[in-house]
């Protein structure tokens, strides 16, 4: 079998390109150190946000490649990014679909000719006009007559580039009907399952002289042979560009708006080192992307008394990162109810909410869904609970709650501090180096889930695939039920991470062992202050205890060899949960499962084999 040509490799080639690039520019005007340049690009490319310098201080270029590039690296973009390598694959198969066909047609049409003038030359058949045309080379004919007669004598089927979706797992029976000209049945034939076009035509515009090549098709025909699931991804795309563009938009809108109501009498703009808009795009971006940094030293401190700024972070957290496969589903389906029942926009976002993992890795069916907002909701809840009756904040009941839904949002991904986290209760300080590790174990769960493909549960990493018994053979893992266990999923996701977070802790404890062991006695600069900041860097959070006197993360006390780890960590901790290629949605079109070549092709020479029987029966 062929396997798809995305792998997990890229992703990580990808996010280290846009991680070195970014270090360089920082590291050009001179004022940070390579290692800190370094730094600062990894929190910036993996969306952790752990700052060893104040960012208040860099230049304005600088800052805007803070705000640049985690837009280019975070879950949205990059998952978006494979629809739309699927879209170009999709397309470069149409290519081989047409030159293929047209390879097959000219031969079919050269044989069966050369057959009919033998039968003429030996007397057995006589004929008044050739029931075959006998056609230039350069000419393109169909192989079998586009007409009702012949759709009524012999069943024929519509080649679309699409997977066999007898084992999908999202697959379900369909509540509204789709028109006949996408609409299919299954049949049973020797060479495997083929879709049949309900209506019992050929696809003519595969043989239409006037569009010899692929240059020459429009976009409806390109649609026509891609079918529902080619259709069904462009839609996606727009879905998923206008999600990322509006709700950066909408967090920008609301922040510019209340920096210009606000700034005339809150004294913490008149503090502020960079321009109150800057300020504001930079956050709302921060926001969106999870990535945590701020122009304000001291991160949120100085807004805590704003509510406004804290809820639209909150919510713009949530959609952005842990909320996002369900905020996209609900999107879907608001866009469903809304479309025209049975045209073509219908049928797609049906396409899409019945066959959700095999179109997008991060869209999962129905009750998939709600598990993961039920559980998201639980461990928030969880959370909040933990620090608002533990943590005394100086403030309005109101606004206390406020602080804490804030920081509670935070404490999963973004790593934005209302509170100075090094004065919090101990036990608070657990809590949230408890919910930064399994920060990304819902999704990550969800997507092993329901990674099923031809009804085994198959693992999403490469540790999963195969272990070697006693005897020294191979045993396969994936057994079709056992894994599906929520259980099971858990323990192999907690396997698979600590031994991480173990060995960077190790390794950080190595390298600043001399200052650990001089100074027994500053608890600011101990070992648990220096867990909590490896396990927010793995878990991509970028909360930190800091250090006193400073205004940054405490890994700005690390040394370099430190600093380096961290940076491991970073881009190590951004790709766990991340599918392989075994996944509905990085298979490309190239791809079929079990079979040994494409569905068109086999349309082909079965209509090879129908046009045969076709020439016999008429002689």
């Amino acid at each position: 079998m062929d396997t798809s040509p995305l792998r997990l490799l890229h992703h990580y080639i990808y996010i280290v390109v846009c991680l070195l690039l970014a270090s360089v520019i920082f590291y050009l005007p001179g004022s940070v150190s390579y290692t800190d340049s370094l730094l600062l690009a990894s929190g910036a490319a993996t969306q952790t946000g752990l700052n060893p310098i104040d960012l208040h201080r860099l230049h304005v270029v600088q800052q805007g490649v803070l705000w640049v590039v985690p837009m280019v690296t975070n879950v949205v973009f990059m998952h978006s990014l494979l629809v739309l390598i699927r879209l170009y694959w999709f397309r470069r198969r149409f290519r081989h679909a047409i030159r293929d066909a047209k390879a097959l047609c000219r031969t079919q049409r050269q044989r069966l000719n050369q057959h009919l003038r033998d039968l003429v030359s030996q007397g057995a058949v006589q004929i008044s006009r050739p029931t075959i045309p006998v056609a230039r080379e350069s000419e393109e004919q169909p192989l079998l007559e586009n007409d009702a007669e012949s759709s009524r004598k012999y069943q024929a089927t519509t080649p679309h580039i699409t997977f066999d979706d007898e084992h999908d797992p999202d697959s379900k029976p369909r509540h509204r009907s789709f028109s006949s000209a996408v609409s299919r049945r299954r049949s049973q034939s020797e060479s495997g399952d083929v879709l049949h076009d309900a209506n019992g035509s050929l696809p003519p515009l595969m043989w239409q002289a006037s569009i010899a090549s692929y240059s020459d098709w429009d976009e409806a025909q390109k649609e026509e042979l891609g079918g529902i699931e080619y259709r069904a991804l462009k839609t996606l795309l727009i879905i998923l560009v206008g999600y990322f563009l509006a709700f950066h938009l909408l967090g920008i809108v609301l922040f510019v708006a209340w920096t210009m109501l606000s700034r005339r009498d809150d004294p913490v703009f008149s503090h502020l080192h960079v321009a109150p808009a800057w300020w504001a795009v930079f956050t709302a971006g921060s926001a969106f992307n999870d990535l945590g940094y701020t122009l304000t030293p001291d991160s949120l401190i100085s807004f805590r008394t704003a509510a406004f700024p804290q809820l639209v972070m909150t919510f713009l957290i949530v959609v952005g990162n842990t909320g996002f496969p369900c905020m996209l589903r609900l999107i879907i389906w608001l866009l469903s109810k809304m479309s025209s029942y049975g045209s073509q926009l219908d049928e797609e976002l049906q396409y899409l909410l019945n066959h959700p993992r095999r179109c997008f890795t991060l869209l999962f069916p129905s009750a998939e869904t709600w598990r993961l907002a039920a559980v998201l909701l639980l461990l928030n809840a969880i959370d909040l609970i933990i620090f608002y009756s533990l943590q005394e904040i100086p403030s309005a009941p109101g606004i206390r709650f406020v602080n804490a839904l804030f920081q509670i949002a935070s404490t999963r991904t973004a790593g934005f501090s209302i509170t100075a986290l090094g004065q919090l209760h101990p036990a608070v300080q657990v809590s949230f180096m408890v919910m930064m590790y399994i920060s990304a174990f819902p999704i990550a769960i969800a997507i092993r889930k329901t990674n099923v493909y031809e009804e085994k549960s198959l693992g999403i990493y490469h540790a999963d695939e195969d272990t070697t018994t006693e005897g020294g053979e191979e045993e396969n893992t994936a057994k079709p039920h056992a894994n599906r266990g929520l259980t099971a999923h858990i323990q192999r996701q907690l396997g698979f991470d600590l031994w991480y977070v173990m060995l960077g802790f190790f390794l950080v404890a190595v390298a600043e062992g001399s200052r650990l062991q001089q100074h027994r006695d500053d608890l600011a600069f101990s070992l648990f202050p220096i867990l909590f900041e490896i396990v927010s860097a793995y878990g991509t959070v970028g909360l930190s205890l800091g250090y006193p006197r400073t205004e940054t993360s405490l890994c700005g006390e690390f040394s370099i060899i430190s600093k380096l780890v961290v940076v491991a960590m970073q881009v190590r901790g951004r790709h766990r949960g991340l599918p392989h290629a075994l996944d509905h949605a990085i298979l490309l079109p190239v791809e079929e499962q079990g079979q040994g070549e494409w569905p068109w092709k086999r349309w082909l020479k079965r209509r090879g084999s129908n046009l045969s029987s076709f020439f016999h029966d008429s002689v």
